[in-house]
C-alpha cells in the first residue's frame, strides 16, 4: 500500500509539473469502486509553488493530510474471479508488491487441510463461498446467513504467476489475522500464530505480523489459511496480505518496523522529557498530561502494527497485549482531553471535563478488569458516544481561543486538528471503514512538532523579554551607580573640604606653636643684649652718648628683625602655608642671569671674583627645562652665595652640570664652590638644622639667624629636589642643590 501510495504521489507531482492529468481507482469493498481524477495545469503548479514558498511552515501539515487520504491497492494488480487471482500480467520486480485483496473462498465452520482440496474430494455441502479479504466475518453473508465474528473457518486462494515470477523466491507479509491461524502455501505449512481451535477452550490466541517465503510454481499456486476467533469482537483476515518478491517483503517489514521503533523512541523521549519538566515545576500539570499522552501512544504503538513490543517480549500473553492496546488508548484520550483543557482552562467547562474524565476512567476500569471479548465489543459505542463528542468539544475550546486571539491558539489548533483527524481515522480504520492504517502516532508527532514551535516561540519571547528586562536593569543599575557616584563624589568632596579645613587648622595650630617656640628660643639672646646695654646706659655704667653702644643696640635690633622674618617664613614652609608658583624655565639662562646679578653686585663690594662654569657639554640644540618657582629658586642660590661670600677666602665658582638617574631621568645640579675655612666634619650633619650656626662663631657681620639653610632645604623639598654639602678633592667647600630637569 505504501509503495503504491508513493507511486501515485509521484504521478501526482509529475501531473502538476507537466500540466497533465492522472487517474487512479480506490477499491474499498466488493462491488464498490471509487475513482478520483486529478487534473493539473501550469497555473495550479505555479500557485502551489508560490504557496509553499510563502507558507513553508505548512509543509508537515500538507504531508500529513496527503498521508491520511484513504488510499488502498489498485485493483488492476490482478484479475479476480471467485477465489482465483491472475498475476501473470503483474511484474513484481518493476511494480513491486501487491495486496491479495479480493474475494477468497471461505469454508465456514470447517478446518480443512490443503489435501482436502483435491478435486472431487469435498462434498457439495462443504463447498466454499466467496468472502472479502480484508474483512471481518461479522457483516458478511455465507450460505444465506449473516456470519458471526466468533467462530472458525478456512480461507483458500489460488493465484497464477508468470513464468518469470516463478523463478524468484516470493514472500507473504501477513499483518493481522484475528485471532489464531495456520497458513500453507502449495501444501507446505509456513506460518502459525497461536493455536487454531473449534471453541474458546481449544484455541490459544496470538496476533503478531509474520513474513514467510516460498518458491512459487509457474501457473497455479495455492494459499490455505485456517482461522479461529472466540476471544474478541472481530474475526477473520481483516488486514491485507502482501505478496511480493522476498526482498520486497523483507524490506517492507523492516521499514514498517523501523518506522514504528522511530515513533516509539521519539514518543518515549518526549514523554520522559515532559514528565521531567513537571517534576521540576509541579505547579504546571500540562507537561505531565502531555508526557503521559506520549508514553501511552508509544505503548499502544508497541502492541499494534508491527507489534515490536511482542517481538521484544514474546512471553507477554495475548490478553495482556490487548489490554495494553485498549488501556493505553483510554489513557491517551483522557490525557489528551486534560491537556487541551489545561492549555485553555478559561474556555473549558468543569462539569464537561469531570463527566468525560469519569467515563474515561470507567472504560479504563472495564478494560483492566474484564476479558477482551467484553470490552472490545463496547469500543464502537464508546468511540461514537464519548470520543467523537469530546473531540468536537475540544475543537470548540480551540476555536474560541483562536477567536479571542489567545497567544499560540492558532498553532495549537492546527496541531489538535491533525491529531483529531488521526484519531477519527483510527476509529474508522479499526472498524474497517477505511484502509489507511493507524495514524494516531503520526498525529501525535505532528502535535509534538507544533508544541515544539510553541515552546520555541515562548523561549524566544522569554529571551527577548529577558533581554529587555536586562537592558532596563542595566540602565537602572547605571542610573543608580551614577546617583551613588554623584552622591559619593559630593560626600567625598565635602569630606575632602572638611579634611582640608582640619589640616589647615592643624597647620595653623602647628604654625602657632612652632612660631611661639622659635620666638621664645631665638629672641632671648638679642633681647638680653639690648636690655643689658640699655640698663648699663640708664645706670650710668656706660656713657649714654657713646655711639659704640648705640650701634650694638641697632645691630641686635636688625638681627632680631631678621630672625623674626626667617622664623615666620620657615614656619610657613614647614606647615605648608606658603604658596609656590611653578613655571617651566630654560634653566641655564635663568641661573646665569641670577649669577651675573649677584656677582656684579658683590664683586664690587667685597672685591671677590665670581666664576661661572659648565662642567659637561650640554646637548646641542636642546633646552634644559625645569619646573620651578623662580623667586624661591633665586632665594636658595642667593643664600648659598651669601654664605660663600661671608667665609670665602678666594674665588667663588658656580658650576652647573646635567646628571642622569637610571639612564632615563635628568637632574640639574648647581654647585657653589669656595676656598673658605670650611665646616668641621662633625658639624656637616647639622648645618641644615634650624638655628645651627656652627662653632666657628664669627663677627656681627658674619652672624646669621641660623635659619637660612633650613629654609633652603624646605624650598628644595617643595621642588622635589635636594640640597647638600661636601668637600671636593682640593678640600674646598661645595654647597650643591639638585632639581628635576628634562630636555626639549
Amino acid at each position: 500500500m505504501h509503495l503504491l501510495l508513493l507511486r501515485y504521489t509521484r504521478q501526482f507531482k509529475n501531473c502538476l509539473k507537466n500540466g497533465g492529468h492522472v487517474e487512479f481507482t480506490i477499491d474499498l469493498i466488493k462491488g464498490s469502486e471509487r475513482s478520483c481524477r486529478i487534473v493539473g495545469n501550469n497555473r495550479l503548479n505555479a500557485l502551489l509553488e508560490a504557496g509553499m514558498k510563502r507558507f513553508i511552515w505548512c509543509v508537515p501539515l500538507l504531508i500529513l493530510l496527503v498521508a491520511l487520504l484513504p488510499v488502498s491497492v489498485n485493483g488492476e494488480a490482478a484479475e479476480w474471479t471467485e477465489g482465483n487471482a491472475d498475476f501473470t500480467e503483474w511484474d513484481f520486480h518493476k511494480d513491486g508488491s501487491a495486496n491479495l485483496d479480493g474475494e477468497w473462498k471461505l469454508y465456514w465452520k470447517r478446518l480443512l487441510m490443503p489435501d482436502s482440496f483435491v478435486q472431487g474430494e469435498l462434498p457439495n455441502a462443504a463447498r466454499g463461498e466467496g468472502a472479502m479479504v480484508p474483512g471481518q466475518w461479522g457483516g458478511q453473508r455465507w450460505g444465506g446467513e449473516r456470519l458471526s465474528n466468533r467462530g472458525y473457518g478456512t480461507y483458500r486462494l489460488t493465484f497464477t504467476l508468470s513464468e518469470s515470477a516463478s523463478e524468484r523466491t516470493m514472500g507473504l507479509y501477513i499483518r493481522s489475522v484475528a485471532t489464531a491461524y495456520r497458513l500453507w502455501v502449495n501444501g507446505e505449512e509456513l506460518a502459525a500464530n497461536g493455536t487454531v481451535g473449534v471453541d474458546r477452550q481449544t484455541m490459544v490466541p496470538r496476533n503478531v505480523p509474520r513474513t514467510v517465503y516460498f518458491q512459487p510454481r509457474a501457473g497455479n499456486n495455492e494459499i490455505v489459511v485456517q482461522v479461529s476467533n472466540f476471544v474478541q469482537r472481530k474475526g477473520g483476515i481483516w488486514e491485507s496480505i502482501r505478496l511480493g518478491t522476498a526482498d520486497d517483503i523483507a524490506g517492507e517489514r523492516e521499514r514498517n518496523l523501523m518506522t514504528d521503533l522511530f515513533i516509539v523512541g521519539s514518543l518515549v523521549l518526549m514523554g520522559l522529557y515532559h514528565v521531567c519538566l513537571y517534576m521540576f515545576r509541579r505547579k504546571d500539570r500540562i507537561p505531565l498530561y502531555f508526557g503521559i499522552l506520549c508514553l501511552a501512544i508509544s505503548v499502544r504503538t508497541m502492541v499494534l502494527g508491527e507489534t515490536a513490543g511482542m517481538s521484544v517480549f514474546p512471553f507477554i500473553p495475548w490478553e495482556t497485549g490487548v489490554k495494553l492496546e485498549y488501556g493505553s488508548a483510554c489513557v491517551a484520550f483522557l490525557m489528551f482531553m486534560l491537556y487541551a483543557n489545561g492549555r485553555y482552562p478559561n474556555k473549558a467547562s468543569r462539569l464537561t471535563n469531570r463527566c468525560s474524565a469519569a467515563v474515561q476512567s470507567l472504560v479504563l476500569a472495564l478494560v483492566l478488569l474484564t476479558p477482551a471479548d467484553l470490552y472490545t465489543r463496547i469500543m464502537l459505542p464508546y468511540q461514537l458516544i464519548v470520543v467523537l463528542p469530546t473531540i468536537l468539544y475540544v475543537i470548540s475550546i480551540y476555536a474560541r481561543a483562536a477567536w479571542k486571539r489567545r497567544e499560540g491558539s492558532l498553532a495549537d489548533g492546527i496541531g489538535f486538528a491533525i491529531m483529531a483527524i488521526a484519531i477519527v481515522n483510527d476509529i474508522l480504520y479499526y472498524n474497517q471503514a477505511v484502509a489507511t492504517g493507524t495514524w494516531m502516532p503520526f498525529g501525535l508527532l505532528f502535535l509534538l512538532f507544533m508544541q515544539a514551535i510553541q515552546v520555541s516561540a515562548k523561549f524566544s519571547k522569554a529571551f527577548h523579554t529577558a533581554e529587555a528586562l536586562g537592558g532596563q536593569l542595566k540602565e537602572a543599575n547605571a542610573t543608580l551607580e551614577r546617583k551613588v557616584s554623584e552622591r559619593t563624589a559630593a560626600l567625598s568632596a565635602a569630606n575632602g573640604r572638611l579634611e582640608e579645613a582640619n589640616q589647615e587648622l592643624l597647620r595653623m595650630e602647628q604654625f602657632r606653636k612652632q612660631l611661639l617656640a622659635n620666638i621664645s628660643h631665638e629672641l632671648g639672646t638679642p633681647l638680653t643684649s639690648i636690655k643689658g646695654y640699655a640698663s648699663a646706659m640708664m645706670d650710668g655704667i656706660v656713657d649714654g652718648g657713646d655711639p659704640k653702644y648705640a650701634r650694638r643696640i641697632h645691630e641686635r635690633t636688625l638681627l632680631l628683625e631678621r630672625v623674626i622674618d626667617d622664623l615666620i617664613e620657615l614656619t610657613k614652609l614647614e606647615t605648608r602655608q606658603l604658596s609656590f608658583h611653578f613655571k617651566e624655565y630654560d634653566a641655564l639662562p635663568l641661573l646665569r642671569r641670577m649669577f651675573e646679578q649677584y656677582a656684579a653686585e658683590w664683586a664690587v663690594e667685597e672685591g671677590l671674583r665670581f666664576i661661572w662654569k659648565e662642567e659637561t657639554p650640554f646637548p646641542a640644540h636642546k633646552q634644559i627645562m625645569i619646573k620651578a618657582d623662580g623667586i624661591r629658586l633665586e632665594q636658595v642660590l642667593s643664600n648659598i652665595l651669601g654664605n660663600a661670600r661671608k667665609y670665602a677666602g678666594g674665588d667663588i665658582v658656580v658650576s652647573v652640570c646635567l646628571e642622569t638617574a637610571d639612564g632615563a631621568e635628568y637632574a640639574l645640579c648647581v654647585k657653589v664652590i669656595d676656598a673658605g675655612p670650611g665646616i668641621p666634619e662633625e658639624e656637616i650633619p647639622y648645618i641644615f638644622d634650624r638655628f645651627y650656626r656652627g662653632k666657628h662663631g664669627g663677627s656681627a657681620k658674619q652672624a646669621g639667624s641660623g635659619l637660612g639653610l633650613a629654609i633652603c632645604k624646605e624650598i628644595m623639598a617643595y621642588h622635589q629636589g635636594s640640597i647638600g654639602f661636601v668637600k671636593d678633592e682640593s678640600a674646598r667647600n661645595v654647597f650643591y642643590f639638585r632639581i628635576p630637569a628634562s630636555l626639549r
